[in-house]
């Protein structure tokens, strides 16, 4: 956008995933080039950039709540932001509740499937973080925006090597996420069962007590680690032979995206984002633990394939599923609304 503008973000969750990352990364980066209100929960302040005007507004106890509507109106009209975008269908739901009230341009993005989308049809123009979740608005037309990442920093050999010392010359598989059941690890675990290579689980959440107990259950404590929350994913993946997500659930996954910015080769479940950009051969179908053994010990067998297959892939990335990218794209709809 050429102009600068009013923009105002607005977030219901209050959880720490995607979804959130793609709030924070966007109100950052349009925040250099124009005035941008952020109103979401509390714990999001210290993400924001300074420049950023943050509202603290807890929207997570219900879409219907009238308070919060209430509340939420408040922050818009003292913003009087030119466009005001949501982020996934509970704050969509609050805005379109909202519209009659407010003399606003509406964008919303749609980051994850579901099954109720009627909030969407009230929205100026709609957002799809994959062709997947496009797909899934028909009567409508979508952008689709896929998430992007700023370029990751340069790892350090060091920390690297001491990683990949202790392995021996076994290979390294990295999976990434909330221990949670839509990321799919129980069924990775029953695939690593035919698996010979050392699989290491980056993250934490309430489904570690059930993971654990699989892995006794599998007979995996000497090829499988849990790593619990970590802060050095970029170092893990270089480390790493291959990155696995068996997810059952995505929009967008930022950890695929890590992955390939970091030029290392992914197996996937057929989820949104993994089918948009991955070569067929290292896509599997959701929640099977056989098809999963066979592409992962297929890749490891492989590497010269991989690389054959994965290297245009990691050049596109670098510009298609950029944080730059993700943001020029999403000015451009913002112009075309406020442009008529």
């Amino acid at each position: 956008m050429q102009a600068r503008r009013a923009i105002c973000q607005v977030l219901a969750g209050a959880e720490s995933g995607g979804l959130e990352r793609h709030f924070i990364d966007l109100c950052n980066a349009l925040a250099e080039r124009h005035q941008v209100t952020a109103i979401a929960h509390p714990m999001h302040a210290q993400a924001l950039d300074g420049r950023v005007h943050f509202v603290p507004l807890d929207l997570a106890a219900g879409r219907f709540n009238p308070r919060l509507l209430l509340m939420l109106y408040r922050a818009l009209r003292r913003a009087a932001p030119d466009i005001v975008h949501s982020h996934a269908s509970k704050a969509t739901a609050m805005l379109a509740l909202l519209k009659p009230l407010l003399s606003l341009s509406f964008v919303a993005t749609l980051h994850n499937r579901k099954s109720r989308l009627w909030m969407f049809r009230s929205c100026d123009a709609v957002i799809a973080v994959s062709q997947s979740l496009a797909d899934g608005l028909p009567g409508r037309q979508v952008s689709v925006i896929p998430n992007g990442i700023a370029p990751p920093a340069p790892v350090d050999a060091a920390r690297k090597a001491a990683i990949k010392a202790p392995l021996a010359g076994q290979p390294l598989v990295l999976a990434v996420g909330r221990l949670v059941q839509a990321k799919g690890f129980d069924v990775l675990l029953a695939a690593w069962q035919s698996v010979p290579a050392q699989l290491w689980i980056a993250g934490e959440g309430p489904q570690r007590s059930q993971l654990e107990a699989l892995i006794h259950h599998y007979r995996l404590q000497d090829r499988v680690r849990l790593l619990g929350q970590r802060d050095d994913i970029g170092v893990l993946m270089e480390a790493a032979d291959l990155l696995v997500l068996p997810s059952c659930r995505e929009g967008f996954p930022y950890v695929l995206l890590e992955a390939l910015h970091h030029r290392l080769p992914v197996v996937a479940t057929r989820v949104p984002g993994a089918v948009d950009v991955l070569p067929q051969p290292w896509l599997v179908p959701i929640e099977d633990a056989a098809a999963l053994t066979a592409a992962v010990s297929r890749a490891l067998s492989d590497p010269l394939r991989l690389q054959t297959d994965f290297n245009a892939l990691w050049d596109r990335a670098g510009e298609e599923l950029s944080l730059a990218t993700m943001v020029q794209r999403t000015e451009a709809v913002y112009r075309k609304v406020l442009h008529g």
